[in-house]
């Protein structure tokens, strides 16, 4: 019974690490555009595809690779919010929305034009899992739960530390008073853009490291990262990584009372009970 409790909190954590940096990007695109982009999940599968083709077929080192791809997924979030999002950003909410759907779809669809609709490993060699403080863990686990925390926290450092952030932070906290202090949106919009979808993939490829690339694996990872990001505290980078470990727990531990199917129907009741006693998140500002 210890073991499993240890094994479930490993998985917890890896879970965790995998969903915090894509969550992080939907809770920056709302924190500051009000409007949330239902395309940053295939984001995620763009970065691991991205990753898989520079380290295999390119034969690029995959610390480097899973840089590059992120990179790369960054600009293709860049321009696509600069040419298409930025023409509709001023009809409202709805078009925005919309917009991000039709995104999803396309890039869905590009990469099973590309790739197949099959399954696809990480260039990676077997590793046999080893102890640590009494966990078992593998060494690709120990990597995502690292690089997850280093990525969560250089966003915040950038959002915290740099004017870049201060005008981020600025433009979510009150917009008006922002454009009244000369803070330019546009270029705010530009860079939250690029972080999100800079983070979107880097999570794409610490799931691949966990378990396969597919087409969906971003449709599949959408739901989980919208209520981690709802959790945390809608626009808080921050939030976003302490409440993914709350999901992560909360879905793996009840396996040692449920099957299986219910784990995600868990998480999700105790998503419910939080926001009922906090309903702006668990570091989100109350109104």
């Amino acid at each position: 019974m210890l073991e499993l409790v240890r094994q479930y909190f490993v998985s917890a954590i890896v879970v965790a690490s995998a969903l915090a940096p894509t969550a992080a990007g939907i809770s920056l695109i709302y924190g500051v555009m009000r409007y949330p982009n239902f395309a940053l999940g295939e984001f995620m599968t763009v970065g691991g595809y991205l990753a898989l083709v520079l380290s295999a077929a390119l034969g690029m080192p995959l610390p480097l690779a899973a840089l590059a791809a992120a990179l790369a997924a960054g600009v293709i979030s860049l321009a696509v919010d600069q040419t298409a999002f930025r023409a509709v950003r001023r009809a409202g909410i709805l078009p925005p929305i919309l917009l991000s759907l039709g995104l999803m779809l396309i890039l869905q669809n590009v990469v099973r034009i590309i790739w197949g609709n099959g399954s696809w490993q990480l260039n990676v060699p077997l590793a046999r899992p080893y102890q640590l403080w009494g966990f078992s863990v593998t060494p690709y686990q120990l990597i995502s739960i690292v690089v997850s925390a280093v990525t969560l926290g250089a966003a915040y450092v950038v959002l915290m530390r740099t004017r870049f952030g201060k005008a981020v932070r600025a433009l979510a906290d009150n917009p008006d008073l922002a454009l009244v202090s000369g803070v330019e949106p546009e270029p705010v919009y530009a860079g939250v853009t690029f972080m999100a979808g800079f983070l979107a993939a880097i999570g794409g490829v610490l799931l691949g490291l966990q378990s396969v690339l597919t087409p969906l694996m971003g449709w599949d990872s959408l739901l989980p990262a919208f209520a981690i990001a709802i959790l945390g505290g809608l626009g808080n980078v921050m939030g976003a990584g302490i409440a993914a470990l709350i999901i992560g727990l909360a879905g793996e531990y009840s396996l040692l009372f449920v099957q299986s199917s219910y784990k995600s129907a868990v998480a999700f009741v105790v998503l419910a009970l939080i926001l009922i006693v906090r309903p702006t998140g668990i570091l989100g500002e109350r109104p």
